[in-house]
């Protein structure tokens, strides 16, 4: 064999081996990607690389990171949960006076009518709702509720909430435009998209303006929901989903401040995002919803 046959086999062999380098190195890539796809979508104990190369190391980063945001997430379940249980604590102590106190009411009432009953009765009732929105949201936080989440067709829900609240604010001018189909819990998704509609009614003049589009992309889901209500300043932009807020626009003395706070929470556990923003007319919520479909039914245990 010539020297020149010799060269071209060594030449040939060198290629075979840097051709199946590269096809093992995409595998190893395409394994990581793999991955961390499912951790995102099921988190499970991080494996680590035992071989020896550069490649492990980044193999060894990414286990690391998951094995910090598993902890992570630990220690805010059991801080979710001591909130819980304080809230709960609470909520118990309360409860009873406040019966107590409701019947009081109404006895007194029934012999020594007065002017201020019917008042008293209705500060009662919204400490009563006080501390079972915070005690939802608390459990919200702690992943103390099942959900089950199953492929809807999001504008149907959306119309069948405001055919819900029509009966209260039957002069406002609703419009629903576009269609998307969206892998959620039904019931908890509905009572996020209330919340934002029943925040733009009472934000809004009599015969206010809200308006939902829905879009879809083949990564998620966007909802807006504008109003005519002149927004928010600036600075509570920001504030507008934090418990017990009320903002310079809040015209209701028996708004807790809770509702937008749970509205941010439920979209959270669907694995979206919830801002605010002013126009030029009013108010915008922006919600976006990743398509996940190996979403499948499940029920969270605190």
């Amino acid at each position: 064999m010539t020297p020149l046959s010799v060269l071209t086999v060594v030449l040939a062999i060198c290629c075979i081996i840097l051709i199946v380098c590269q096809y093992c190195q995409k595998q190893r890539q395409q394994r990581l990607y793999d991955r961390i796809q499912a951790f995102l979508l099921h988190p499970t104990v991080p494996k680590y690389s035992v071989q020896d190369d550069s490649f492990a190391l980044l193999e060894n980063a990414a286990a690391d990171l998951e094995n910090k945001i598993l902890t992570e997430h630990a220690n805010m379940v059991a801080q979710s949960k001591q909130n819980v249980d304080f809230v709960a604590d609470i909520s118990h102590q309360l409860k009873t006076p406040l019966a107590a106190l409701k019947l009081y009411c109404e006895m007194d009432a029934a012999v020594f009518p007065n002017a201020h009953t019917d008042k008293q009765l209705v500060l009662i009732e919204h400490m009563e709702e006080l501390i079972y929105s915070l005690l939802r949201l608390e459990n919200l936080k702690a992943d103390a509720y099942a959900m089950s989440f199953q492929m809807h067709p999001l504008h149907l829900l959306v119309a069948d909430v405001w055919n819900g609240l029509y009966a209260l604010y039957p002069t406002k001018c609703f419009t629903l435009e576009g269609q998307a189909q969206l892998r959620c819990d039904e019931a908890w998704i509905k009572e996020a998209i209330v919340n934002i509609l029943k925040n733009s009614c009472e934000h809004t003049t009599e015969n206010g303006k809200i308006s939902v589009l829905l879009e879809q992309t083949e990564a998620a889901v966007h909802i807006t929901i504008r109003d005519n209500g002149g927004g928010v300043p600036e600075d509570e932009l920001p504030k507008l989903f934090q418990r017990f807020f009320h903002s310079s626009r809040n015209t209701s003395k028996n708004s807790a401040g809770i509702g937008l706070a749970i509205t941010k929470e439920i979209i959270t556990k669907h694995h979206g995002i919830i801002t605010a923003a002013n126009d030029a007319h009013g108010l915008c919520m922006y919600i976006n919803l990743p398509i996940i479909d190996g979403m499948q039914s499940y029920e969270i245990v605190s």
